[in-house]
């Protein structure tokens, strides 16, 4: 999602901790290995992806806030302009 033309990296050095038993995490690996991609990465697509659907939904949250933000970081204006015509 980063724009190559911003020379800024994004440092990804926060984690985050997901709970889940043995079985979810058992699906989770399949599924992130059949489709070819890291499953951190994934778990990062995934949860970017809902914090735009909460756009749509006209709820403005903090995960909400945050993935705005990424955004603008990220100089990603393809998503910032699909958020402002929704």
């Amino acid at each position: 999602m980063a724009n190559k033309r911003n020379s800024k990296e994004i440092q990804r050095d926060t984690r985050l901790e997901i709970r889940m038993s043995k079985e979810e995490k058992e699906l989770f690996y399949k599924y992130a290995e059949n489709i070819g991609i890291n499953p951190s990465r994934l778990a990062r697509n995934i949860l970017m992806m809902e914090a735009e659907s909460l756009y749509n939904k006209k709820l403005l949250t903090p995960v909400l806030k945050a993935y705005i933000k990424y955004a603008e970081v990220t100089n990603n204006q393809e998503v910032l302009d699909r958020l402002k015509s929704d």
